[in-house]
């Protein structure tokens, strides 16, 4: 009798820990060797809950060893990891956030343009404290992750939502800030009183250039076309705002050393 019930919770033990298992990238590999096609895979990937690593490098690694695009596909429609957004840097060969800074206010130079009748421009300008940003970046090797979150356009959230409402690095600017007594500035709009006219984001004639590759899934490299010399700089996004309350008051801010 006591040698039945400890075959039955064996029997169960070993139910509950196959009903349990997840599947993963070299689950998909281990059926691959064993011969399997594809239909086999994918049937069982349907049936089971899973926890697969779909990078750009981890797909192109699968790829190589066989893994049909069909059960690329699945596995990529599966996964339930959430997509990292944002701006990144390199720092000996690791990638590291930028982290938005926020405006601390802004203001417009209207005295001028009164002096001027309103011919003059005003400049607004808004700023972000602290001398330096936090983000140290070595001016020999600059190189710029963007990750985009392709999967969720209709569900911006409050944190990140640049990155769900872009799609590509040409909807921000590179400018550099002026560094003023313990804040950074720059002009982010102009209002012209003889024309009642306004005009946001940051002047062309301001920006720098760089180069977009596109590394697919959401993910750009950005290289800049000339060295950036010592000082204060930042990404401003200069696409749409969605409507609901959001805003542009942050920039993506960072120091170059």
């Amino acid at each position: 009798m006591k040698k039945s019930i400890f075959i039955f919770f064996m029997f169960l033990s070993s139910f509950l820990s196959r009903a349990q298992e997840k599947m993963n990238n070299q689950s998909v590999l281990d059926l691959l060797d064993l011969g399997f096609e594809s239909e086999v895979i994918m049937a069982k990937i349907n049936s089971s809950s899973v926890d697969f690593d779909t990078s750009i490098e981890q797909l192109k690694f699968l790829k190589e060893k066989g893994i049909s695009s069909d059960v690329l596909a699945l596995m990529i429609d599966k996964s339930k990891v959430e997509i990292e957004t944002g701006v990144f840097y390199y720092e000996n060969n690791i990638l590291k956030k930028i982290n938005p800074s926020v405006f601390a206010g802004t203001k417009t130079n209207a005295l001028g343009a009164a002096f001027s009748y309103g011919i003059a421009s005003a400049k607004i300008k808004s700023y972000v404290n602290g001398n330096s940003s936090s983000n140290k970046l070595n001016k020999d090797n600059l190189t710029f992750i963007f990750q985009f979150d392709n999967k969720n356009k209709n569900d911006l959230g409050s944190v990140n939502w640049w990155f769900r409402s872009a799609s590509s690095p040409k909807e921000f600017a590179l400018t550099k800030l002026k560094e003023k007594r313990n804040r950074r500035e720059l002009i982010t709009g102009k209002v012209t009183g003889i024309t009642a006219t306004s005009q946001m984001g940051v002047d062309v004639r301001d920006t720098i250039n760089f180069l977009i590759e596109d590394l697919e899934n959401g993910r750009f490299k950005v290289t800049l076309k000339e060295a950036l010399e010592t000082g204060e700089y930042c990404f401003f996004f200069q696409g749409t705002v969605p409507m609901g309350g959001f805003n542009n008051q942050s920039i993506f801010d960072f120091s170059v050393e």
